[in-house]
């Protein structure tokens, strides 16, 4: 078992008051440190791991959501999922010691046919096979089989609920199976007869809804809602609060420690020393994120932006406005999201100041953005390569390197404007002069493929689909689709600052005859860059951060 349970509960914008219960009473009877994780769709779209339409029709916001568990825990370690509308009455850690770890998923296996009908306050009841199985799970998401269940499967339109929810993916003999106290339904299961509930599972409605005030088990819910409520107006701070880095974490246990031996006498120090210690570790911010504005919310709430917290959070960095860099000390450096901030960056250049800058990653995305690359004091990876890197990270992405093949065409890939600006380079000059000396060097056709929506990029028009068709080489200014191209088995020529600089052709004066790198070449660049991109998991944990400080310090 991992130091740490990741716990991924379901959120409904409709009943938020029940998740937030949920997670007070696995916080209530943990005895091993727990992360919990609400599932919002919002966030997950903005992140880039949900993006199926809405269904109107659907009983919760986090009905397709569950199955993002193992990608979310990037394909390692066990992490629960729960419904909202449960609550635990025991200690989530005598769950974990009853899971065989050979199983890809363990849950309990009903025998359960609800009536037609609707719950939940209005919502629609459907039945079909292994009904509830789907509430509770542990998943296994290091197993080979939960490989299966990709970001792009869950997102796949035509995957329907019934397939996903069967676990049909998985054999039978790959799902484990725990007693009926761990998703103890309450309409459904009677004491003593079925055993003793540790786990509430309201599931056709609970007593935060008018209607079923008087359900089952309500005046267990009701104790543990007030509970909740009391830690409102008393607040305490938990040791596995997911929304700190590790190293804030393990001071807050330490602290917790020393509640209870405050002189010292076992733990051989005092709370005066460790207080003073977290102020000088946690006083100056280990980076400065600017985010000058957030998406403005309904309610006139500002959204910041999710992955920039995701890298301060594992960085001890802290927001700020552009207007607050000058109030900082040089050594703090700037992190910065997407060349709008160019101006910032440009600041940091003329003062010395050190940046990281975060955008989309090198590989391994497809329809959604899991990885980001972050680069320091560049836009793309341009440190010289390591010749030793392991491919660990690399493989992890799935991506799979072609040999050279040969083609007819140039395909020229010109950046945006928006990207070409932070060189002041003219979008339509450069377009221009670049087809004009392509010309003088051969009679190949040229192929322009402009800068589309992501949307049309990954869905309708990839660079997959753009180099399958007769490609003899890429041409472009920085794009990143120049690392794509090598990694297709194509040669390419880069005219600006770019990741595949170091296996790239520069002088068109030799396209006809590029230089295409070997494949130990292109999966060297790919192991190297492999570790310079992160998922925003890997962010939050200092992974990135940690990865970033032995980078650069070669």
């Amino acid at each position: 078992m991992t130091d740490i349970l990741t716990v991924y509960i379901g959120w409904d914008s409709r009943e938020p008051i029940a998740a937030d219960v949920c997670r007070h009473s696995i916080l209530k009877h943990a005895t091993i440190p727990v992360d919990i994780h609400f599932l919002k769709q919002d966030d997950l779209r903005m992140r880039g791991f949900y993006s199926r339409e809405v269904d109107k029709l659907a009983s919760t916001e986090f009905t397709f959501t569950r199955f993002l568990v193992p990608a979310l825990n990037n394909y390692e370690g066990t992490a629960i999922f729960m419904d909202s509308d449960m609550i635990l009455v025991d200690d989530i850690a005598k769950l974990i010691e009853r899971i065989n770890p050979k199983k890809a998923v363990t849950c309990v296996q009903h025998d359960y046919t609800p009536k037609e009908g609707v719950k939940m306050d209005g919502q629609q009841q459907t039945v079909y096979p292994r009904k509830n199985w789907s509430s509770m799970v542990v998943w296994n998401c290091a197993h080979k089989g939960n490989k299966k269940i990709t970001v792009d499967v869950v997102n796949d339109p035509d995957i329907t609920g019934a397939y996903l929810h069967r676990f049909s993916w998985l054999k039978d003999r790959e799902i484990g199976a725990v007693n009926p106290e761990w998703n103890w339904l309450t309409d459904w299961y009677v004491e003593p007869r079925d055993g003793s509930p540790k786990l509430l599972h309201y599931t056709e409605g609970g007593p935060w809804f008018e209607n079923y005030e008087d359900c089952a088990y309500a005046n267990v819910w009701n104790a543990y809602h007030d509970e909740y409520l009391e830690t409102l107006n008393n607040p305490t701070i938990s040791a596995s609060d997911l929304t700190l880095p590790k190293d804030i974490r393990n001071d807050i246990k330490d602290l917790l420690k020393l509640r209870r031996d405050p002189f010292g006498i076992f733990n051989e120090d005092s709370m005066d020393n460790i207080i003073e210690r977290i102020i000088q570790s946690h006083n100056t911010p280990g980076c400065m994120g600017i985010v000058d504005a957030g998406v403005t919310q309904p309610k006139g709430e500002s959204k910041l932006d999710v992955i920039v917290e995701s890298f301060l959070l594992g960085s001890n960095g802290v927001f700020g406005a552009s207007k607050h860099v000058e109030l900082t000390d040089l050594s703090v450096p700037v992190v910065v999201r997407g060349i709008a901030k160019k101006k910032v960056i440009h600041r940091c250049l003329e003062e010395e100041r050190d940046f990281y800058y975060i955008d989309t990653g090198y590989f391994g995305n497809g329809k959604h953005k899991k990885y980001h690359r972050i680069t320091k004091n560049a836009l793309q990876y341009s440190a010289p390569l390591y010749q030793q890197c392991r491919d660990d990270r690399f493989l992890k992405t799935g991506v799979t390197i072609n040999r050279h093949t040969q083609g007819r065409n140039v395909l020229l890939c010109p950046p945006s404007q928006k990207a070409l600006s932070y060189w002041s380079v003219d979008l339509a000059e450069w377009l221009e002069a670049t087809i004009d000396e392509i010309k003088q060097h051969t009679d190949r056709p040229i192929v322009v493929r402009e800068k589309q929506s992501r949307h049309a990029r990954v869905n309708v028009d990839t660079m997959e689909m753009a180099l399958s068709q007769d490609v003899h080489c890429l041409v472009t200014y920085n794009s990143i689709a120049a690392v794509e191209a090598l990694i297709f088995g194509k040669p390419v020529f880069t005219m600006g600052p770019n990741a595949a600089q170091p296996l790239a052709n520069t002088d068109l004066k030799k396209i006809a005859t590029p230089y295409m790198p070997s494949i130990h070449e292109v999966r060297n660049l790919c192991c190297n860059l492999a570790y310079n991109q992160f998922t925003p998991k890997e962010m939050q944990e200092g992974t990135a951060w940690h990865i970033l400080q032995e980078n650069y310090s070669r």
